[in-house]
């Protein structure tokens, strides 16, 4: 197991019968398509690309409406939450049991009720926005005790109302004395305007005018027909109207949001129709005949022969072979156990493996699992990790990958109990456990654990690449490689031991030499790319330089105690305030259970994050520096992938 072989399919089948055939292939789903656009000899051959038909813009309408019913029903369907809507999760369906259920589904009716029902809350909405924005304009003039329709009527009369900035007032007032005939009031008054009305005779207009004018006045006509504080109470009576329709016609799209999981489900459906409709772009065509080409498993090419045979009622051709190994079109699938396949996330987070190359999950398991308990290393943190991810797993209703997800923080659960049990840890020391080692003070030792289990990984991960060249058959690039490497390294390793540990001198001269043979196998093969003598031997020079980066490796390892006892100090400091403050009484005792919980909790929460994060990075830059590439395409299911639902 890992990754997947693969065969390569090429079949000629007939325009007609394509329909029949996508869809049969979509309820297959395990066949990636190959884009033969990328193909210019076939191009130059004479082949034509195949137009996407033009049922996708039906498609893509149907989908609109869709979403429009969606969007519009979803904020008044009641749905369970919390812990209930965790237990019973989405609804889970098998492909045909999502078509039965979208094709019995008419939603067009749902669809022109919603959309009448919608226009008439626009129809209120807009006029509830010029109301509000004819009231903003008459708040102002409410004190204006006159008919707006009389207001600018009278012949003897000149009426003035407009606004003038504040800080004009004291000016205003002192050049309106000059008027004999004008009658000056200001309405209303804010921190920048005041909204006045004034009136003259015909005799005075000009000077009122020009006075009005050199204070920066602005003229504002009033519309309506009683005062404005009437106008306002009829605008107030109107929106109140409006709001109540309004509330009515939402009251009827709220009686049609039991329809949402209807529109759920013709949502996956049509992506599916989609997907089926939009995949024709990867081939090619002749006048009748269109050519297909892609991948499918090797263990499933006689599932995939039977439903070429059953679509295919006219004459067609397949062809199917094994995929070649060095092909990087090859797309790859992962198959593990149930235990490994819970660490392919943190494959495919840094790059799936090549068709020629070897999954590095199963390899990084072990190490990532051990990795992880040290990091947190709390029995405690342990066993509430393992019940909880237990209890969801039972439980809940969970999609396949939020299972992968908690069966994965399920499985380090355990690792995270047994090195707690060896560290004597339990919540921070709350409930005293003998332990193999105490870290606080035997942090000497942990750092000395912590570089050797550094030193193992690093050589697994060179013992890897050995193998990968042997396989290969290049057994020489594995001496050079890797042999070279693991006498330098182990010679060095142990020449530095004889320094500081007393050991017989035979030894330090063993390891002097094998140091010594190491390195100068490496100056002389490591550059054996390239072409002249000096450049081989300054490439080989600089590979060799390249063993201080392994001691920036060694001590990449000390997180794995650093973390460790950060977790536990933090945890043991919660344990004394709480220490402190159930000595206060019943007060403190109820407070110290509240930061005993909210405290432990929190550190849970941080050194699983840490762990998470720190072991990652000891996978990517120490592990998978060593002997990964990566960079294969990941196998594209013939499937939309679903939203709303669970779909088997």
């Amino acid at each position: 197991m890992a990754i997947v072989k693969m065969s390569k399919f090429s079949l000629f089948a007939f325009d007609s019968e394509m329909e029949d055939l996508l869809q049969e292939l979509q309820k297959f789903e395990y066949v990636h398509f190959h884009n033969l656009e990328e193909e210019e000899e076939l191009i130059e051959e004479g082949l034509e690309a195949v137009s996407v038909p033009e049922g996708i813009v039906e498609v893509n309408e149907e989908i609109s409406k869709v979403k429009y019913g969606l969007d519009m029903l979803a904020k008044y369907y009641e749905r369970d939450t919390g812990i209930k809507a965790m237990i019973e999760g989405k609804a889970t369906l098998t492909f045909e049991e999502l078509e039965k259920k979208a094709l019995e589904f008419d939603y067009h009716q749902v669809y022109n009720k919603l959309r009448s029902l919608s226009n008439e809350i626009e129809k209120y909405e807009e006029e509830a926005v010029k109301l509000n924005a004819r009231k903003e304009e008459l708040i102002h003039w409410e004190g204006l005790e006159y008919p707006l329709e009389d207001l600018y009527s009278l012949r003897q009369c000149q009426v003035f109302t407009g606004i003038i900035p504040t800080k004009m007032k004291d000016k205003l007032n002192q050049e309106l004395l000059d008027l004999e005939y004008a009658y000056f009031e200001v309405v209303s008054e804010d921190k920048k305007n005041m909204y006045i009305f004034a009136l003259t005779s015909k005799d005075e207009e000009e000077k009122l005018n020009d006075i009005l004018r050199i204070n920066a006045f602005s003229a504002i006509r009033l519309e309506g027909e009683d005062t404005p504080k009437e106008e306002l109470n009829t605008i107030n009576e109107r929106l109140r109207e409006l709001k109540d329709e309004k509330e009515k016609t939402l009251e009827k799209v709220k009686e049609l949001a039991h329809n949402v999981p209807n529109l759920e489900i013709l949502y996956e459906y049509l992506m599916n129709k989609k997907l089926r409709i939009a995949v024709n772009e990867n081939f090619l065509k002749t006048e009748k005949v269109n050519v297909i080409e892609g991948y499918i498993p090797t263990e499933k090419v006689d599932d995939f022969t039977r439903i070429i045979q059953k679509t295919q009622k006219n004459a067609y051709y397949l062809e199917v072979h094994d995929a070649e190994e060095d092909d990087p079109n090859v797309p790859i699938l992962l198959k593990n156990s149930k235990f490994v396949e819970t660490f392919e996330s943190l494959t495919s987070m840094y790059a799936l493996p090549r068709y020629n190359e070897i999954d590095p999950t199963p390899l990084l398991a072990p190490f990532y699992l051990a990795f992880f308990g040290m990091m947190v290393a709390d029995a405690g943190y342990g066993l509430i990790t393992v019940i909880a991810c237990f209890i969801a797993l039972k439980v809940a209703n969970l999609s396949e990958s939020q299972e992968k997800f908690v069966r994965f923080f399920y499985y380090l659960g355990f690792s995270t109990t047994i090195w707690g049990l060896i560290f004597g840890s339990f919540l921070g020391g709350i409930v005293p456990i003998p332990g193999l080692m105490d870290p606080a003070n035997e942090y000497q030792k942990l750092l000395i654990m912590s570089i050797v289990f550094g030193l193992i990984h690093l050589y697994f991960a060179l013992g890897i690449k050995a193998y990968m060249s042997i396989r290969e058959g290049k057994y020489l690039d594995a001496l050079y490689d890797v042999g070279f490497w693991y006498m330098a390294l182990s010679g060095g390793i142990v020449f530095l031991l004889t320094i500081v540990i007393s050991l017989p001198p035979v030894v330090g001269t063993i390891s002097k030499a094998v140091l010594i043979i190491g390195a100068v196998g490496i100056v002389l093969t490591n550059g054996r790319s390239a072409k002249s003598a000096g450049g081989k031997l300054a490439a080989g020079l600089y590979e060799l330089y390249g063993i201080s980066s392994y001691v920036g490796d060694f001590v990449s390892y000390s997180r794995l105690m650093a973390l460790g006892l950060s977790g536990g100090f933090i945890a043991s400091a919660i344990n004394m305030m709480v220490e402190m403050l159930i000595g206060l009484g019943v007060v403190g005792y109820v407070a110290g259970i509240v930061v005993f919980v909210v405290g432990q909790l929190f550190n849970i929460f941080l050194s699983l994050l840490s762990a998470y994060v720190h072991t990652i990075r000891l996978t990517y830059v120490e592990f998978f520096g060593k002997f990964y590439e990566g960079g294969g395409k990941a196998f594209n299911i013939f499937r939309s992938k679903p939203k709303y639902i669970n779909l088997k």
